[in-house]
């Protein structure tokens, strides 16, 4: 395969997961989701999206409860904000460009 310059959203992507440690701390599902997210905002850090529970589940084909669990996982582990605090309404997150990850002895 011939070299190619990777793109930036790429780079950043690896850094986050890899050299940043976060891919080790993101459990179960929710790195499905946190994909899905990262693919929305273009793999732009810094960036906002909006997407609903129905979209999260059609493109990660997980259920409600899993795709509010994983959120609030990738919440918990600051790589992404909830910017809308209303019950009911479509979402829109920050996807943050978090610092290395810190470590842990519960993995």
């Amino acid at each position: 395969m011939p070299a190619t310059m990777t793109p930036v959203g790429t780079d950043w992507l690896k850094s986050v997961l890899f050299e940043r440690g976060y891919l080790a701390r993101i459990k179960g599902e929710a790195i499905k989701v946190y994909l899905v997210m990262v693919e929305a905002c273009g793999g732009t850090p810094d960036s906002s999206v909006t997407l609903s529970l129905r979209q999260l589940m059609a493109r990660t084909r997980l259920s409600c409860p899993t795709i509010i669990d994983s959120l609030s996982r990738l919440e918990g582990l600051g790589l992404v904000v909830s910017t809308t605090h209303q019950k009911g309404k479509i979402k829109t997150y920050y996807v943050s460009d978090p610092p290395k990850a810190p470590r842990s002895a519960t993995g």
